[in-house]
């Protein structure tokens, strides 16, 4: 009766699928039945509003799931294919209260999404498939080396040692394998497919590409304290004190962790420790994202010409190495900081500057994204009453 009379129903859900329901075939659970009923009512009346909300499970979890889980993953794989319910994830007690809250919000003020909606952003980069072949030949050639050395090997320690090589890179291989098809799955856009791809392919690898690739897919998707875990893992198999490139990015992408949550002096601890590394190791494509990204940090507080010196330092470094891409990157954002100022001519000469590299090097979104900027710039402001 509640089903058939409310204007909002909310499912909540984590591991569980629910009590069997035997007198409610075809269902098989109470809340499948419930769920169901509420949509059949939608689709018939426009009521009641579904907000649906799962409970993050951690990919471990989700590569080994029992029948319970197995249920809610296929559950969750269906509502992201018919995209007839939008639904949310959380991480805990406080992330639900917060969505909650934002939801009913939302609902009183008839701000709802619709399904459908189609604005979406790249759950992965375009280079994401390439990488991964790239990675696939050199997991190939390393293991044909180790096992030719375990034939090789004469005596048994050397055995032994080539056997454990070659299992791990086995593992690498198949880990592999499982990353491609959940990057697949991403750029063609189905979200939770490439989920529990993900967490397959990531379950206990040591590859730090394929460790990678979930980073970025799990940050997209905004559930950063799995990209967050993931970083960690990164790190500890690099070695958090290690000079090498490696620490390097793990340090750095812990950096832009930390600035999606607003934590900029764990940000700029993060994004200094990769500089460091770069600077010994003259990796100026890695320094040139690290001035951007202190840049960015700088200001968001306040800190205008700071913030520009930065952008500067990555600028005079992405020209040297002719990268395009961080070129237009750097006049965005000191466009941006020109803006700030009230320095419209200097923010339209700088986000042209953008707009035009962009379009050089065939990235339309960027260049409709710059293009919005240099065209609000040219609106004339509305008139105070």
């Amino acid at each position: 009766a509640d089903v058939d009379a409310c204007d909002v129903f909310v499912l909540v859900m984590w591991r569980r699928w629910g009590q069997e329901a035997p007198d409610a075939r075809p269902f098989t659970s109470y809340t499948e039945e419930e769920f169901y009923r509420a949509l059949a009512r939608f689709e018939k009346s426009g009521a009641p509003t579904l907000f649906v909300f799962f409970k993050h499970i951690d990919p471990g979890q989700m590569a080994d799931a029992g029948p319970q889980l197995a249920k809610v993953l296929a559950f969750r794989k269906k509502l992201a294919q018919t995209r007839k319910v939008l639904y949310r994830p959380f991480e805990d007690e406080l992330a639900f209260k917060l969505e909650i809250d934002r939801h009913l919000v939302a609902f009183a003020k008839g701000e709802i999404d619709l399904p459908g909606d189609d604005r979406r952003v790249p759950l992965l980069p375009d280079s994401a498939l390439a990488e991964i072949e790239q990675a696939k030949a050199e997991a190939k050639a390393a293991l044909e080396r180790a096992e030719k050395a375990e034939h090789d090997a004469e005596d048994a320690r050397a055995k032994a040692a080539a056997a454990e090589s070659t299992a791990r890179l086995r593992a690498d291989k198949a880990a592999l394998a499982l990353a491609e098809r959940a990057a697949k799955a991403a750029l063609e856009g189905k979200v939770e497919e490439s989920r529990q791809d993900f967490a397959a392919a990531l379950d206990g690898t040591t590859n730090l590409r394929v460790l990678y690739l979930g980073y970025q897919f799990f940050k997209r998707i905004g559930e950063l304290h799995e990209a967050e875990r993931l970083l960690r893992r990164w790190l500890a198999i690099s070695g958090p004190d290690a000079q090498t490139a490696d620490t390097a990015r793990a340090y750095g992408n812990l950096g832009l962790i930390h600035q999606a949550r607003g934590e900029l002096d764990d940000a700029e601890r993060m994004h200094r420790k990769a500089l460091e590394i770069n600077e010994k190791l003259g990796r100026l494509e890695g320094m040139a994202t690290n001035y951007g990204n202190l840049g960015l940090i700088h200001r968001r507080r306040g800190d205008l010409d700071e913030a520009e010196r930065m952008h500067r330092k990555s600028l005079a470094i992405e020209e040297k190495l002719g990268r395009l891409e961080g070129m237009a990157a750097d006049y965005t954002n000191l466009g941006t900081l020109s803006k700030d100022r009230g320095d419209a001519t200097a923010a339209r000469g700088f986000w042209t500057k953008s707009r035009d590299l962009y379009a050089r090097i065939g990235i339309p979104h960027m260049v409709k994204r710059v293009q919005g900027r240099l065209d609000d710039l040219d609106d004339p402001p509305a008139a105070s009453e």
